[in-house]
């Protein structure tokens, strides 16, 4: 689902098939990244998929991705309590390190899962609904289970920590009450601000992601949004769903309406306007309707002298590989 196309073990891994004809110029088509309209038309293909999927599906992977992104603040979380002496003198490297370790990795799971994540739902979904391949009451549908099964995802995730005293160390208490009151601390225009800067990178981790035919090219594209977006401080919702839980239960002073009204509010209008506008519209006024129209016909002109080309290497017999009896 995000950030993965319909590929086989073969395509994932980088392997290629074992069949003689196979050829070195099919083999790194084959492998190479995805041209950017054909990811927009992947992209909108996801969105037809995930509106023509069972309600429960969705449920059950988008609290999967609430869980797996509260993974990745917990590590953040503690990366940076158990590292003080970083923070003092070298803060940069100290604000690096924590976004390098934790958010990354859970973005990659949620993408090698096929997990639903909100963020990038909002993307996938309305670049669906202008292309035509996906409803609008199915996008709807779609970002009201994902978020919500992301909430409880991440509020599950926080109180398993808690009750495995994950962060027992008054350091790490004192960080996860620090990082949810900076959270709610913010103004509502800075965090909407912070949000839309945030989803823009997630979404475009999520493209690169599917972008490319192997784990490796995916977990590369993920890793520089991502680390970029937690160090300059943006804003996600399903992260701060789970970290401002996780402040909560180490002892932070903060309200249902200031976890809400003063952060969840703010940063999801945010990182919808981020997906909506500066990746799916954006990419939509660059390759779908009349532009994706006009980059179609060329691709077909492309296959066909690719298919040309592709026909006479595999037709070609090197007189170096010649059997010698042959040759007699």
């Amino acid at each position: 689902r995000d950030g993965s196309s319909d590929l086989g073990p073969g395509d994932l891994f980088g392997e290629a098939p074992a069949s003689p004809l196979f050829s070195r110029a099919s083999h790194e088509r084959a492998m190479a990244a995805l041209a950017p309209p054909k990811v927009f038309d992947e992209i909108c293909q996801v969105a037809a998929k995930k509106a023509a999927q069972p309600s429960l599906v969705t449920v059950v992977l988008g609290f999967s991705a609430g869980a797996l992104i509260g993974i990745g603040g917990l590590l953040m979380t503690a990366v940076g309590a158990n590292s003080p002496e970083v923070l003092t003198s070298n803060p940069g490297l100290h604000a690096f390190l924590k976004g390098a370790v934790g958010i990354p990795a859970a973005i990659t799971l949620v993408v090698l899962t096929g997990a639903e994540l909100f963020t990038s739902n909002a993307f996938t979904m309305l670049a669906g609904l202008l292309q035509g391949t996906a409803p609008a009451l199915e996008l709807v549908r779609n970002w009201s289970l994902s978020y919500t099964a992301n909430f409880v995802g991440a509020v599950f995730l926080a109180w398993l920590s808690h009750s495995a005293h994950t962060l027992a160390t008054e350091p790490a208490l004192k960080a996860a009450q620090d990082i949810a009151l900076h959270k709610i601390s913010l103004p509502f225009g800075t965090l909407v601000a912070k949000g839309i800067m945030c989803n823009w990178l997630v979404c475009l981790a999520i493209w690169g992601a599917l972008a490319s035919p192997s784990v490796s090219g995916k977990v590369l594209a993920i890793f520089w949004p991502i680390t970029a977006f937690v160090t300059l401080d943006f804003q996600h919702c399903v992260a701060n769903m789970f970290l401002i839980a996780q402040g909560i239960l180490a002892g932070a002073d903060i309200s249902a309406g200031q976890f809400l009204i003063g952060n969840l509010v703010p940063v999801t209008l945010g990182n919808i306007i981020g997906a909506t506008v500066f990746v799916a519209g954006i990419h939509y006024l660059a390759f779908g309707g009349l532009a994706g129209k006009e980059q179609e016909s060329d691709d077909k002109n492309s296959d066909a002298d690719n298919s040309v080309q592709e026909n006479c290497s595999d037709n070609f017999v090197d007189p170096r590989r010649t059997n010698f009896a042959d040759a007699h």
